[in-house]
């Protein structure tokens, strides 16, 4: 059936994501694009400083070991995958590395989960440089809860709350994306296991969409419409 053939070649891996943070989030996103079947990234790049500690449940549950590096261990999980590169960059996140990260990798999406501390200020660059470079780029925007909050995907210019303000205010793009519950440090809420899942499950659907490029697009309506004849 060369018809099938040839749409099976269409559902090849392809592009390249540069993940930022591999923590307990991070990881999550990581988990579910290497695990994505008939498409999904080529080459996924994660980049992180920290080991794993007695508390990383999710990294140890998956055969981690206390004390290896995130990056590294993402990347001993993908080796074994015959359609996809994992590539660790077992360093932080650093403002005055964003630019070369994204000059280096040329990814196609730009995944921003760091976390601790005050993140914003390399979180607006990694988006700055990710755009420029043509990019899609989406991080989080206050993501606690306890498992039923709506979870939305907004661009930054219609984002509201802290998190998207502080974004704004360093220079970070209108078109930058955001996957927020609205809810945030100041708040009450845990960060429940439950939002980690919804909100990596936003995380890698913008993800995936994002790597269909134009060409697949156009398929796709030519294929509609050949089915409407």
């Amino acid at each position: 059936m060369p018809g099938l053939a040839r749409l099976e070649r269409r559902k090849r891996p392809r592009g390249t994501v540069l993940l930022c943070g591999v923590g307990r989030l991070g990881f999550r996103v990581f988990i579910q694009l290497v695990e994505t079947h008939r498409g999904g990234p080529e080459t996924v790049v994660c980049v992180d400083g920290q080991e794993v500690e007695p508390n990383d449940v999710i990294h140890l549950r998956h055969g981690a070991r206390v004390g290896e590096n995130k990056a590294e261990f993402c990347a001993r999980l993908g080796r074994a995958h015959p359609d996809r590169d994992v590539i660790a960059v077992p360093e932080y996140v650093r403002e005055e590395k964003a630019e070369s990260l994204v000059e280096k990798w040329r990814p196609d999406v730009v995944v921003i989960t760091i976390a601790g501390g005050r993140t914003t200020p390399v979180t607006a660059r990694l988006a700055r440089a990710g755009r420029e470079a043509g990019a899609t780029t989406v991080s989080t925007g206050g993501v606690f809860g306890y498992g039923s909050e709506d979870v939305r995907v907004l661009s930054l210019r219609e984002a509201s709350g802290p998190v998207a303000r502080e974004l704004r205010s360093l220079g970070a793009p209108g078109d930058h994306l955001l996957v927020t519950t609205g809810r945030y440090i100041r708040d009450p809420d845990p960060l429940a296991p439950a939002v980690l899942d919804r909100v990596a499950r936003r995380l890698v659907e913008v993800t995936l969409r994002s790597l269909q490029g134009p060409e697949e697009r156009r398929q796709r309506e030519q294929d509609r419409e050949s089915g409407r004849r």
